[in-house]
């Protein structure tokens, strides 16, 4: 059997059908470079190749083994399930040196943009010992559904914020001048996937702060509150539904949203209701969904009374000077879930994406509406301006835009936009995917009129756009207005109850975590002796076990966890580090476990206070006299 049937076999067992997929793309290839084999000074097989009357070298001629030492050298001792991702095969002393030389199991992307060179490696390189060791990932241009575009899935898997540190990358020799764009764009990829890691972690830490106590403060109006899930009962789903952002795009074609009103569902972000209103158009809803959204933006009287999607970690200024209905969706608060329950109405959630905008688009999508018409959704500087004038000053500022980020555009070729946009670009080019996916007849109209180009939709004007979908007369006040309450009487009366009892659920879970840290305290000592019990070492680390089972069950413990990111990204990044003994590892588990249970003790009692202050002087909102139903 030949290196290049082991190598099938091999890659086989560990991702059944890619040896298919490989013989196939080798029957029906068509070569693009021109690869010669030769002998280095040393004895090893190198590829020269030819491409465009110039030889690139993908292997050193007198030593291929010490750059990938010296490599892997630099590279230092490896975290276990540490990412390596690397650009090209077709050295294969740079693999071989990396599997050989790491102890630690890690994983292993590696990024081949020529099907050509990859078979060549097949025939050079044994896999078995490498592949039994590691996780090792191909990706190959050349392969069946394995391309740039579905690559990102691969690498979001294995690219999350706690492994960041420890990742690592390399580019081949020569793949940057034989394959520049390709690898450009691995390396974008990746760069990508790490900032929507990092904004990520860095959003948390910034709104969790104050997202608690957003949570109690919000948390009254689901006892006189709306679940979008019951929008489907009365929205008609032959009418359009038109998302209203805040690009600067929306002062070009603010005018014809009124032909609009009574033929379609329209709904705004918050910073699109002053424009809006200012215009004299009034949105059949409007959505906020931000922590620390001011309540400047929407202070509008007519605003107070539209009907509003909104989150219980949203800005509860604003929920409190707004009167009208107010509509939740699941967020996964287990506190709150427990609410929806007694509603009895279907879990319904909606897909964020990072925007108030992406927000609500999910929304129009998950309520049943079959097309989409987006106006002011820019994603980009239109005009050099971030957003409409009107939303956060009169006239908004022009910025120098030279050095801004470049995207195609819907009218331009390219147009400025910055990191955040483009995480939202990334995300509406996902998800409309996979709506239409899912549902066939669903149509996403860009009415923007200006912007970044999202892919998967129909580029019109927003005057074309309503006079070829706003056909039909529809009422929405009037059809929002039969809706009744989420929960009724008996429902309600409950989750008044269990809202003035999570003071007492606070204080059990500050005693428990109490208990906790005595445990931990114990482990310390069992560690500090001469010998270590190892039966009574093991026992205890079950019975700390159990004990964190149980507070991990409860409700208040996860609203403490969500004030606590940094000490979790202490504890999910350090948990890769490996120590030399039993000894030490159980003295750093004791640390770190003493420090952060008396962190949810500490924070336990915080929210016990602030739970009875809110719960039990603060349910006016909620003996608010019901709405007249008509």
């Amino acid at each position: 059997m030949t290196v290049y049937e082991k190598n099938l076999k091999v890659l086989a067992e560990h991702y059944p059908g890619m040896d298919t997929m490989i013989e196939e793309a080798r029957k029906t290839m068509k070569p693009k470079l021109k690869i010669i084999e030769e002998t280095a000074y040393s004895g090893e097989t190198i590829l020269k190749i030819e491409k465009e009357d110039k030889a690139y070298y993908l292997n050193g001629k007198r030593n291929t083994v010490e750059p990938a030492q010296i490599w892997v050298e630099t590279l230092g001792e490896l975290q276990p399930n540490a990412t390596v991702l690397m650009v090209g095969t077709g050295n294969p002393s740079y693999l071989k040196q990396l599997a050989e030389h790491t102890e630690n199991r890690i994983t292993i992307i590696i990024y081949e943009p020529s099907i050509q060179i990859f078979l060549k490696f097949l025939e050079m390189a044994e896999l078995e010992s490498w592949m039994k060791k590691h996780l090792i990932v191909f990706w190959v241009d050349g392969l069946k559904d394995m391309d740039q575009k579905h690559m990102e899935g691969i690498l979001q898997s294995v690219l999350i914020y706690e492994m960041l540190n420890f990742s690592k990358n390399i580019v081949l020799p020569n793949y940057g001048k034989l394959f520049p764009e390709e690898t450009v764009g691995f390396m974008k990829t990746c760069r990508d996937i790490a900032l929507r890691e990092t904004m990520d972690f860095n959003t948390k830490n910034v709104f969790s702060a104050v997202m608690v106590k957003n949570l109690f403060l919000n948390a009254r109006y689901l006892c006189n509150g709306y679940k979008t899930t019951q929008l489907p009962d009365v929205i008609p789903r032959d009418i359009p539904g038109i998302l209203v952002a805040a690009g600067p795009s929306l002062n070009k074609n603010i005018q014809e949203l009124k032909k609009a009103k009574g033929k379609a569902f329209i709904v705004a972000v918050d910073t699109a209701m002053k424009p809006l209103l200012q215009a004299g158009i009034k949105p059949d809803m409007y959505a906020i969904v931000d922590a620390m959204k001011p309540l400047d933006l929407v202070k509008i009287e007519e605003s107070r009374e539209i009907p509003l999607l909104t989150t219980l970690n949203a800005a509860p200024e604003i929920l409190e000077y707004h009167k009208g209905m107010k509509f939740f969706f699941n967020e996964g608060y287990q506190f709150a879930e427990r609410i929806f329950l007694k509603s009895g109405q279907k879990i319904g959630d909606v897909s964020c994406g990072g925007s108030v905008a992406t927000s609500v688009f999910s929304l129009l999508y998950k309520i049943g509406i079959d097309t989409v018409i987006l106006v002011g959704q820019d994603l980009a500087y239109t005009d050099n301006k971030s957003h409409a004038d009107g939303t956060f000053h009169e006239v908004m500022e022009q910025v120098n835009t030279s050095r801004f980020r470049m995207v195609e555009g819907n009218y331009e070729e390219k147009v400025p936009t910055r990191n955040d946009f483009k995480v939202f670009i990334d995300w509406y080019n996902m998800y409309i995917e996979g709506c239409q996916n899912h549902r066939k007849n669903f149509r996403v109209i860009n009415a923007t009129e200006g912007g970044a180009k999202i892919q998967n939709t129909e580029i019109m004007t927003l005057r074309e756009a309503i006079q070829k979908e706003c056909t039909k007369e529809v009422n929405i006040q009037e059809c929002l207005g039969k809706l009744p309450f989420m929960l009724d009487e008996g429902a309600k009366e409950w989750a008044v109850k269990y809202l003035k009892g999570l003071g007492g659920e606070f204080q059990k879970l500050s005693e428990n975590s109490q208990k906790i840290v005595k445990l931990y305290q114990k482990l310390d000592k069992i560690c500090k002796r001469r010998m270590i019990d190892q039966k009574e070492y093991l026992n205890l680390l079950k019975k700390i076990e159990r004990k964190m089972e149980d507070i991990g069950k409860k409700s208040t413990y996860q609203l403490v966890m969500i004030t606590m990111n940094n000490a979790q990204y202490i504890l999910s990044n350090e948990q890769f580090l490996v120590k030399d003994s039993i000894r030490e590892e159980g003295k750093e588990m004791a640390r770190k476990g003493i420090l952060y249970m008396k962190n949810v003790a500490e924070m336990a009692k915080v929210f016990k206070e602030f739970a009875e202050e809110i719960f039990t002087d603060g349910m006016e909102e909620v003996n608010a006299p019901p709405r007249d139903e008509e």
